[in-house]
């Protein structure tokens, strides 16, 4: 009896070996691999830094980040398999390349970005497309086009932040669609749920999502938390120059530091980004009737009232356009009576 069961313990300890080789052999077979690259403009064979990259398989994103200042990127520790490696750079079509990983790591890719062909004008950079958002999954990409639509165009806040939830729980790292929730929550006049919602793109996105980057530093300068705003907003904007409510803001903020040439460079860059929205030709008035120069008040003046005639904001600057007016005779006449 013993002795069979030992030669029944000797098949047992053999069938579990036999049973662990296949998963031993393929666990060897398939070690981690690694993928490493630089991103080169096409035109200048130049490194471009910061640029957006986005790994994805079948699935969706599997890890993003940003190319270093020498524009050298590394994804370490994948599985093997077949990914698109989605890149874009400010002012570079995007680019979309099939990577081969199921056999072997690849190291020292090379990234050839072409110049943008057509340049976007001001007004249409908020919609392009990211690699981020390319590489999140249809269903939620359609539910935050769903959502936008619903807040911007059929005024429809409550739906759209429906919208902007599904979008979220279908893909966690979404940031683009907590951005957008948080506007939903400003038009539905709940700040602090929107503070939130702009908090959590930017932490998702590692600051390297302008909007709300800016729309997180605009909420904290409001509120007198002016080093992070501050740091936020000029980040932002470093990221996206061309944001209106950024350079608005900014202009905002040196104003009340008494930067007044600062913030009229910032409140002209709004104007040209936005001519139609008063609140920047409102901030240009306070600028120019701080120094005194009564001539460009009162084009700042004329432009606000096309746009805002009868608010009481509007009466007001009626009122003040008047008193500009007198003040340009009244120089203008004490200039003659001192020539003479």
């Amino acid at each position: 009896m013993p002795r069979i069961c030992a030669i029944r313990v000797v098949l047992s300890l053999v069938l579990f070996l036999l049973a662990a080789t296949p998963a031993w052999s393929q666990s060897a077979q398939k070690p981690a691999v690694v993928l490493t690259g630089t991103i080169f403009s096409d035109a200048t064979n130049q490194r471009v830094a910061r640029a957006s990259i986005a790994l994805c398989d079948d699935a969706g994103i599997v890890l993003q980040q940003s190319s270093a200042d020498d524009g050298e990127f590394s994804f370490q520790g994948l599985q093997p398999a077949h990914y698109i490696l989605k890149v874009q750079a400010t002012g570079f079509d995007s680019a979309d390349l099939h990577i081969d990983l199921t056999s072997s790591s690849r190291r020292g890719l090379s990234v050839m970005l072409k110049p943008a062909r057509i340049a976007l004008q001001p007004a249409s950079q908020g919609q392009t497309i990211s690699a981020h958002e390319l590489a999140m999954p249809e269903c939620s990409r359609d539910l935050l086009a769903s959502g936008k639509k619903k807040l911007y165009t059929e005024k429809n806040a409550r739906a759209a932040l429906k919208d902007f939830q599904s979008a979220v729980r279908k893909a966690p790292d979404f940031y683009e669609a907590y951005y957008q929730a948080g506007r939903a929550y400003f038009s539905l006049k709940d700040p602090a749920e929107a503070e939130k919602q702009f908090r959590k793109s930017v932490d998702l996105s590692q600051k390297q999502y302008p909007d709300a980057d800016i729309a997180l530093g605009i909420v904290l300068l409001e509120r007198g938390e002016a080093q992070e705003g501050e740091t936020l907003l000029r980040g932002g904007l470093a990221l996206k120059p061309h944001s209106w409510q950024g350079q608005y803001a900014l202009g905002e903020m040196e104003l009340t530091r008494g930067h007044e040439e600062q913030a009229l460079a910032a409140a002209q860059q709004a104007a040209s980004l936005a001519p139609n929205q008063p609140i920047v030709h409102r901030l240009l008035a306070v600028i120019h009737l701080r120094q005194k120069n009564y001539p460009a008040l009162l084009t700042d003046l004329d432009a606000y009232l096309q746009l805002d005639p009868d608010s009481p904001a509007g009466l007001r600057a009626k009122e003040l356009r008047v008193q500009a007016e007198k003040h340009i005779v009244n120089s203008a006449g004490t200039t003659v009576s001192a020539s003479k």
